[in-house]
Formats: C-alpha cells, sequence, structure tokens
C-alpha cells in the first residue's frame, strides 16, 4: 500500500485525515509499504570547453535568433518586417578564437533548417582550409534536435563523419554560448535597426546582410583581438586558412533545405507544398531498398 491506496481507502470509510497525518503514517511504516519505488537517474553534466585555449574552429558556437524580438527592435521595425514578407528567423555560427561569424536566414524554424545550417556551416569552413576538429556547442532548441535523443544521435553520427564533434548546453544557461550571444546585440545595434526600414524586399534584404556579414568579419574592429577584424586575425595565428573565407554568403535556408534532399520525411515546410503522391512513393521507395 503507498500514499495513494491509503488516501482511497479512507474515502472508502469515510474517514477524514490531514494530509499531514497520511504523510506521518506512510513515514513511520515506509518499510512495509511495497509500493514500486522510480529510481531517479542523474543526467551528466555538459562537457567541460576550454575557451581561452582553443586554436581557430575548433570551437564554434550555433544559435538561432529571432529577428522580431520586441525587446531589440521598435514596433515599427517589427511591422516593417511582417509587412515586407521578410526572414524572421537568422541562423548564427561563431568561432570562439577568432570571432568569425557566418549567418544564415528562413521563415520557419525546423529540424530541416537546423540540420541544413550544420552541413552549410561545415561544408564551408572545410572547403577554405579548415582541417581541425570542430566542436559545435548549441542550446536546447527544437530546430537543433531540442530533446530528441534519436534526433541528435543522427546529428552526431553525420557531424562525425566530417571531423566534427556536437555538445548541448545545459538548459536555461544562454551564458555557455556567450560569444555568439553577446553578437547578437551587434546584430541589432549596427544592422536591423538602422537599416532594416530602407530594405523592402528579400533581395534588397540579402545584399544588406552580405555586406553587413562582410563587415563585421572583415573591417570592424573587436577589442578582444585587439582592436583588430577577425579576419585579420585567422591571418596572425594560421596561414592553412583561404582568404576568400571572408566571402561567405547569408544564405537563405527554406527552400535549399527542401531542395538538397528528403531527409526522412523532413523536407516538407509550410511554404514548400510537395505532391502528396510523390511523397508516398519516395517514401514506399526507400523502405523498400532497406
Amino acid at each position: 500500500m503507498d500514499q495513494y491506496d491509503l488516501k482511497r481507502s479512507l474515502a472508502v470509510y469515510q474517514i477524514e485525515l490531514s494530509h499531514h497525518t497520511i504523510r506521518n503514517i506512510v513515514r513511520r511504516n515506509k518499510k512495509r509499504i511495497k509500493g514500486k519505488r522510480v529510481k531517479r537517474i542523474r543526467k551528466s553534466d555538459r562537457q567541460f570547453i576550454d575557451w581561452y585555449t582553443s586554436k581557430a574552429f575548433e570551437v564554434v558556437q550555433i544559435d538561432l535568433k529571432y529577428i522580431i524580438d520586441q525587446k531589440a527592435l521598435s514596433a515599427t521595425q517589427i511591422t516593417h518586417i511582417i509587412k515586407h514578407d521578410l526572414p524572421l528567423y537568422q541562423w548564427g555560427a561563431l568561432d570562439v578564437n577568432s570571432r568569425f561569424k557566418m549567418i544564415g536566414y528562413s521563415k520557419e524554424k525546423t529540424w530541416t533548417n537546423g540540420l541544413t545550417w550544420f552541413l552549410w556551416v561545415t561544408s564551408w569552413l572545410r572547403s577554405h582550409g579548415v582541417t581541425t576538429r570542430i566542436v559545435y556547442t548549441m542550446d536546447h532548441g527544437q530546430e537543433f534536435g531540442g530533446d530528441c535523443w534519436y534526433k541528435i544521435v543522427e546529428l552526431r553520427k553525420l557531424l562525425k563523419g566530417f571531423g566534427c564533434f556536437l555538445i548541448q548546453n545545459r538548459k536555461r544557461h544562454p551564458e555557455e554560448n556567450a560569444h555568439l550571444e553577446r553578437s547578437h546585440r551587434t546584430d541589432d545595434e549596427e544592422f536591423y535597426m538602422p537599416r532594416i526600414h530602407t530594405i523592402t524586399t528579400n533581395d534588397e534584404f540579402y545584399k544588406e546582410a552580405m555586406n553587413y556579414l562582410y563587415y563585421y568579419n572583415y573591417v570592424r574592429k573587436h577589442s578582444i583581438l585587439g582592436r583588430i577584424p577577425p579576419c585579420t586575425y585567422l591571418k596572425k595565428v594560421t596561414t592553412n586558412i583561404n582568404d576568400t573565407i571572408k566571402y561567405v554568403p547569408p544564405i537563405f535556408l527554406d527552400k535549399v533545405s527542401v531542395d538538397l534532399g528528403p531527409w526522412s520525411g523532413y523536407h516538407v515546410l509550410a511554404q514548400h507544398h510537395l505532391d502528396l503522391v510523390f511523397i508516398i512513393a519516395h517514401s514506399t521507395y526507400l523502405r523498400r531498398r532497406r
């Protein structure tokens, strides 16, 4: 008999006892109670990451920023973004050592776009001379797998083939992605707030975002780097990286993630409706091949 069985018995015999009395009875007879005990599993702590001794691109922070945040932008700026159907989400990747930053955009926050973002960042770095083992740190957002263990397992398998490792930060600990979180404020103050009212189309948004990203990586001086831009710092600390890495484009993920592959069924986004018959036939074909 456990505490709930005791309460049920008291109700049947119409006996009234306070919950404090019931608690004390259960405590005194806990050795005689044969209820099922639930063993708590202690979750492992996040793996330690040494930011200060890491070399270029050994630790890269990944995050998603909601552009129309009321704490950052004014009501008129948010209205302007929605009115002209501009991207709502900014995907970020920042190297802890050099502060080199990559940016992507989308109108949806999806697991499909998250997969595409990891592939895009990894392919850009690998194709421009980054050969070191990359450790990605990210939060528990659903777009990065969240609490879904099999998505995290599959993502780690995918990245392992590119020589990368994945670490999830603890929940409600944004300071574990502090460098990228701080750069979001710079994005608001030096890009969105002064420039968003001049942008009315997605093509204009792309050009402005690319100009800003080039400015951030190649022109803007960072105090933590000794008042030099990230690309200049990279030239000082490494010679293997291709100089064209500074021309990184701000990729738009929504359509790319759909066209890139079936993603085991994750390729169907709201703004890209595909023929249902084709989807079913393709899924059946893949299952038969297995």
